[in-house]
């Protein structure tokens, strides 16, 4: 309960703060992004054969070694966007040296073994207007298609660019170019095609990452043209990465994953199917749907408990209510049937004495068959009404009796004590039988006074 009122926090951003030089960018702008930090860090995550190769082309070109890809693609961004974060010294005055503008790296990296001097040149000079480390020209690489890259650069200077490697071509690295181009966002990074991709769905994913403020994952291994359109459809509503359909993740828990990651702070796991069953995984959709600000890693069995718990509690109360008002309804509407029938009975016994006086006058005697008749049909339509009423109330009676006879299926463990308590009382063991310690002792209760319930 305590998890759950959590205030959801505001999502990670590598945009500069307002008023700020833009060579002074800073990734984590505030301390409400340490609390979310350290919740993503607890969960460790399985790409499969989905991890991007792009992300380890960028470690090593940065760093010279890859990124752990255990962690959050949130967290995993924000590592990149840290180890290329460049900021070139400014300008002082004659005889101080010069001071860099902010955090990051102040050098252009080293020249590559098949990039040439005028090619080295041309990166270092174009590494002065931008904010993100520039790689140094791949194998894979033509000298037009690197200058491509630099102008990507130049043009997004806070942007991620993955140098060209196979088996992306020429025409789809110049088209991820133009994405790179026109997306503002900072810090982001424009997947390359992946192998299973059409051109058709290659241009889809594109024409999205030149808006969305999300990284978008290219066609998982695991993931059939209906699968990648679905997720397409609600990465562009979603903030946050939307993973690849795992291996063995049923379509429709991989439609429910995608609709819940829309309101979560961080990327929602597939299903692990090392870690957790399908039921364990619809359970967990059901616990990350409840708490959005929370990131729960396949297998936290402790976590999904507690809030599935506490929403089965919530659920069982607001039933008990829902029967208490409708039995109240109920006695209600008896209430006013017999009051019905009681004002008909009086009318008809003052229709009698009125007949009887009529009787009794021969010169009236037309005027009371009137009355006899219009008396007659009032008492009948009176009559008519009660009997309806008391159908009704019977129908509600039965409804009732057949409620608490029907099978009741209850899970012992996860339903809370006063709400098994309010079920039964509401299947008509009196209340005083229900104060008892324990659930378990409710259970007995429920045993002794014949309620139907299935326990699990």
């Amino acid at each position: 309960a305590e998890q759950r009122r959590l205030r959801p926090l505001p999502p990670l951003d590598f945009a500069q703060p307002p008023g700020r030089p833009l060579s002074a960018t800073r990734l984590r702008p505030s301390a409400t992004h340490t609390a979310i930090r350290s919740r993503m860090e607890r969960t460790a995550y399985n790409y499969g054969d989905d991890t991007p190769a792009a992300w380890d082309v960028l470690a090593r070109g940065a760093l010279g070694r890859p990124i752990s890809t255990r962690i959050s693609p949130v967290l995993f961004l924000e590592e990149l966007n840290e180890a290329l974060l460049f900021a070139p010294p400014v300008k002082a005055r004659l005889g101080q040296r010069p001071k860099p503008a902010g955090p990051g790296k102040t050098k252009a990296l080293a020249a590559s073994s098949v990039e040439r001097p005028e090619e080295t040149e041309r990166r270092r000079a174009a590494q002065n207007d931008c904010r993100r480390l520039i790689l140094p020209r791949t194998a894979d690489e033509a000298s037009d298609v690197f200058l491509r890259r630099l102008d990507a650069h130049q043009n997004a200077p806070e942007a991620l660019v993955a140098p060209l490697s196979k088996p992306e071509d020429t025409k789809s690295f110049l088209r991820r170019m133009v994405a790179v181009k026109k997306n503002e966002a900072a810090g982001l990074l424009v997947m390359p095609r992946a192998k299973a991709e059409t051109a058709e769905q290659f241009e889809a994913r594109m024409a999205l990452c030149e808006a969305c403020p999300a990284t978008v994952f290219a066609r998982g291994a695991h993931e059939d043209p209906t699968d990648f359109k679905a997720r397409l459809d609600a990465q562009s509503k979603c903030r946050r990465p939307i993973m690849c359909r795992s291996d063995g993740e049923p379509a429709s828990l991989f439609r429910r994953r995608c609709a819940v990651s829309r309101a979560c702070l961080d990327v929602v796991h597939p299903y692990d199917a090392a870690r957790e069953s399908a039921d364990d995984f619809t359970r967990r959709m059901d616990a990350q749907e409840a708490a959005p600000e929370l990131s729960i890693a396949p297998g936290d069995k402790k976590v999904v408990g507690s809030l599935v718990r506490e929403s089965a509690e919530e659920g069982a109360a607001a039933m008990a209510e829902e029967i208490a008002a409708r039995l109240k309804l109920e006695e209600e509407a008896k209430a006013a049937a017999a009051s019905k029938e009681e004002a008909a009975k009086a009318e008809a016994a003052a229709i009698s004495k009125q007949r009887q006086r009529q009787d009794s006058m021969d010169d009236e005697a037309e005027a009371a068959k009137e009355a006899e008749e219009r008396a007659a049909k009032k008492a009948a339509a009176a009559a008519a009404e009660a009997e309806k009423a008391a159908e009704e109330a019977e129908k509600a009676e039965k409804a009732k009796a057949l409620w608490k006879q029907a099978v009741e299926k209850v899970d012992i463990n996860s339903i809370g004590f006063m709400a098994l308590k309010q079920m039964l009382i509401s299947k008509g063991v009196p209340p005083d039988a229900v104060k008892v310690p324990n659930k378990f002792m409710l259970k007995e209760v429920a045993a002794k006074h014949g309620v139907n319930i299935e326990w699990s």
